[in-house]
Parts: structure tokens; C-alpha cells; sequence
């Protein structure tokens, strides 16, 4: 009996020696003990008896009870450890997600593979054909970017701009072109539209091809008419 006692109050230390254990994890290490140490008297008890008759029982319960005791606080408490803050969100465990910006890293572009780039195929088509901007009217200019060089290009932003700053001329924003495998090319569409109150003149068009900077690798300019 004298070691059941110090082995309750070993549990009681185990539960209370740390002040910031919560009580419901307290509890179920003392529940743990209790019920440990009345399965493990009666097993030990039941052993006890069949090797060596009453004494065995008596001796075998008090043993069972000590260990049972020690393994019910354990149980307990393990069932009741708070989890980890990375474990709670993470419950399955699969590596922590990272932030965008440090999973995605844009594509290298060689200054080879950006110079090996070129105009090609340059042609002007307006609605009435007179190759004449006039007012109202809406044309395209279509052009292709060839990549000869043996290096993928990355991020090649076709570019369509009228230089001169004739007013009344609105021309399609350009897009994006993720890559260019070498030895192959796109074709690119601009739209522009001439205002009604367009004036007599000309209008200069630069063409270029230029990455994510805004610097120029190939370039073409031409000039058209301005009819009202």
C-alpha cells in the first residue's frame, strides 16, 4: 500500500508541477492513474494468485497497481498534450505553403535570346485600302516576331506606338508573349482607330519588340496619311 501512495503522489507532481498545464489535461492524468492502477492490481492480482496462492495475489496486486498507475497517468496525459501551433494548421502534414513572391521567379532571359529576336512580314490594312488614315475609320497593322537565335525568349511584349503625337488616333494595348521557342514565331494584331476629328497630316508608327523593361531589341517605323 505504501508504494500505491507514492506512486499517486508521483502522478499528482507529474500533473501539478508545471503551472501552465491546463486543468482538463490535470484531470486526465489523475482519471489516467485511477484507472491504470485498478486494471493493473486485478491483472497483477490474478497473476499473483496462480504462481504463489494468496500471497502471490496480495503482491502481485500492489505491482500491478504501481505500474498500472504510472502507464494510465502517461496515457492519459499524451492523450491531452496540447498540439504544436504548426501542427494545428497543418493537420495533415504537408509542408507549409510558401508565399507567392518566394515560389514563383520569372523566367532568365539571355541577352542572346531577346537579341536573336525580329520584325517580320510588316503590313497596314485599312477599311477603305488607300493605305490613308482617315477619320472614323478602323485598320490593323500586323507584323511577326521570329526568334532565330537557339534560346527560348521569355516574356516578349510585341509594342505598336505612334511617335509624332498626332491626336485622335487610339491604337490596341499590347499583350504578352510568355516565350518564343527558337526557330519559331508569332504573329501579332494591333488595332487602330482614327478619331472623326482627326486633322490632315501624317502619322508616324514605330513597331517594336521589347521585354518586361520596356527595352527595344528590334524596331521598324513607317509613316501613313491623315485625311479628315
Amino acid at each position: 500500500m505504501r508504494r500505491i501512495v507514492i506512486a499517486l503522489l508521483g502522478v499528482s507532481l507529474l500533473a501539478g508541477g508545471c503551472g501552465t498545464i491546463q486543468p482538463e489535461r490535470t484531470g486526465a492524468i489523475v482519471g489516467g492513474a485511477a484507472i491504470g492502477s485498478n486494471v493493473g492490481g486485478a491483472i497483477g492480482g490474478l497473476v499473483g494468485d496462480s504462481r504463489h496462492g494468496w500471497r502471490g495475489s496480495y503482491r502481485g496486486s500492489a505491482i500491478g497497481s504501481i505500474i498500472g498507475t504510472l502507464a494510465g497517468a502517461a496515457i492519459g496525459g499524451a492523450l491531452t498534450a496540447p498540439k504544436s501551433r504548426e501542427a494545428e494548421g497543418n493537420p495533415q502534414g504537408y509542408p507549409a505553403e510558401r508565399p507567392v513572391e518566394e515560389v514563383y521567379t520569372e523566367p532568365y532571359n539571355t541577352s542572346s535570346a531577346l537579341s536573336a529576336l525580329y520584325i517580320r512580314n510588316l503590313r497596314f490594312i485599312d477599311e477603305s485600302r488607300d493605305h490613308i488614315l482617315n477619320g472614323g475609320e478602323s485598320s490593323k497593322i500586323i507584323f511577326e516576331i521570329m526568334n532565330e537565335g537557339s534560346e527560348t525568349a521569355y516574356n516578349v511584349i510585341p509594342s505598336v506606338t505612334e511617335i509624332s503625337g498626332v491626336k485622335q488616333i487610339h491604337i490596341s494595348p499590347s499583350i504578352l508573349v510568355e516565350q518564343i521557342l527558337p526557330g519559331n514565331g508569332v504573329k501579332y494584331t494591333a488595332t487602330v482607330s482614327v478619331g472623326k476629328r482627326v486633322k490632315n497630316g501624317t502619322a508616324t508608327f514605330r513597331i517594336a519588340v521589347t521585354d518586361t523593361h520596356g527595352q527595344i531589341y528590334d524596331r521598324q517605323e513607317f509613316t501613313l496619311e491623315t485625311a479628315r
